[in-house]
């Protein structure tokens, strides 16, 4: 008896040029492949973007020069974190006018 997988590699190939939904694929193929579905679904499932990290990675640099190298890592994770909510806000944020509060923060 063959294994599920070798069931599945024995099947014909689809049509390169043809678009497929491949999640909706398993999902209809998942009666036949149950074991081989759960697993496209996992896998599937995770978003393949290097963008966030690359651009975390990125921004740390910038932080971290020769003048700073003597920052610990939690200052550095909160100038980051600063840094990524200041970009993100909707309202510009005036320094100047809460200067105090920053002082005492």
């Amino acid at each position: 008896s063959k294994s599920e997988l070798e069931k599945y590699l024995a099947e014909d190939s689809e049509d390169p040029d043809k678009k497929i939904d491949i999640l909706g694929w398993w999902k209809e193929n998942s009666s036949r492949f149950p074991i081989l579905a759960n697993m496209a679904r996992d896998i599937l499932a995770i978003p393949i973007t290097t963008v966030a990290s690359e651009s975390a990675f990125s921004t740390s640099g910038r932080i971290l020069d020769d003048l700073r190298t003597s920052l610990t890592p939690f200052m550095v994770q909160a100038l980051v974190c600063t840094q990524d909510w200041l970009r993100r806000s909707t309202d510009p944020v005036d320094i100047k006018e809460n200067l105090e509060e920053l002082e005492v923060l």
